[in-house]
């Protein structure tokens, strides 16, 4: 019997993933619910995790892969997959960390802009016949941006708003000093960053540990000007204490591209407030960035469905593999 690659979460797979997948019949479902995906994983000897729905990857689907070696996941999170089920049973979970990494820095420069200039205010007044705008925007020159999280997309972002003479602090406890200063940054602890920032810019991924990591009180640190942007994970951001701090002008403005829940429900209050900017979870959304997430998807399932694995999550199963 052949190999097959069980792809989640849509009903075809494009081109670009195909081109490269030789080794396996691929079979695709748009059903995740956890029956179908537990019946269909049994035959199949690796899974291609899309996020284009928001499902998770239990360990009841997990164990029913009696041939299962790894689950791929097509994109950087890979929260909603039982990492720990997919360890216990020898299977390898791999993501995909860079194939959207500039696409989403250039987001999130973009919701730091549209924020500070209040270009979608602006946009909609001339649309609807005005003109001045009597809403002010601030200059990003000389002020201070605070990236939570740097790693590559942290990292990148910093590049570009270097280029507004901003200055960089920095929170992430597990990056060393030199790194941050090499790249014209001040490592800070969290309550310094959220003192002394203008704009406030989550990039850290969705552990035990950061979920809910910015809240009430933590807003409360920031300055009633600072604009907060994420472009990470909605969970990483207590949503009614933001809501809470921008009706009540303890900051000044937020640009969100993720939330707790997605799609947003129509009676979701950030749609009422007219000091935020939203995006539908777009920011990897680039003709470039999908293009080349796809082909290198293509690629390492290739590769894993030979033995082959990159950008193993839980690299403590293979250890046990070699044995």
């Amino acid at each position: 019997m052949g190999k097959k690659l069980l792809v989640t979460g849509m009903d075809f797979l494009l081109d670009w993933v195909k081109q490269h997948i030789k080794s396996a019949e691929i079979v695709c479902t748009s059903n995740v619910s956890e029956e179908n995906l537990c019946r269909m994983v049994e035959d199949a000897d690796g899974i291609l995790y899309m996020q284009a729905l928001n499902y998770p990857i239990t360990r009841k689907i997990i164990e029913s892969g009696k041939k299962l070696r790894f689950i791929s996941s097509a994109g950087v999170g890979y929260e909603r997959i039982d990492v720990q089920a997919a360890t216990d049973n020898g299977v390898v979970v791999m993501n995909m960390p860079v194939g959207t990494t500039v696409s989403v820095a250039e987001h999130t420069v973009a919701l730091i802009l549209a924020c500070a200039k209040n270009l979608v205010k602006a946009h909609e007044n001339v649309v609807k016949g005005g003109w001045r705008l009597l809403a002010m925007g601030v200059e990003l020159w000389n002020k201070t941006l605070g990236i939570i999280g740097f790693g590559r997309i942290g990292r990148e972002v910093v590049k570009r708003m270097k280029g507004f003479e901003m200055n960089i602090l920095v929170y992430d406890p597990y990056v060393e000093e030199n790194e941050i200063r090499n790249m014209g940054g001040r490592k800070v602890d969290l309550e310094t960053l959220l003192k002394e920032s203008d704009i406030v810019s989550i990039h850290s991924p969705l552990t035990k540990e950061t979920e809910g990591l910015i809240g009430d009180e933590e807003l409360k640190l920031m300055k009633p000007t600072a604009i907060l942007v994420n472009t990470a994970r909605g969970e990483l951001v207590d949503e009614d204490a933001l809501v809470k701090a921008l009706k009540e002008r303890r900051i000044s403005y937020a640009g969100l591209d993720v939330f707790r829940q997605e799609p947003l429900n129509k009676d979701n209050p950030l749609l009422t407030l007219d000091n935020v900017v939203l995006t539908p979870h777009m920011a990897v959304q680039t003709l470039d960035a999908v293009i080349r997430m796809m082909n290198q998807n293509g690629i390492q399932v290739e590769k894993a469905l030979n033995g082959i694995y990159e950008n193993v999550v839980n690299p403590e199963v293979l250890t046990k593999l070699k044995k």
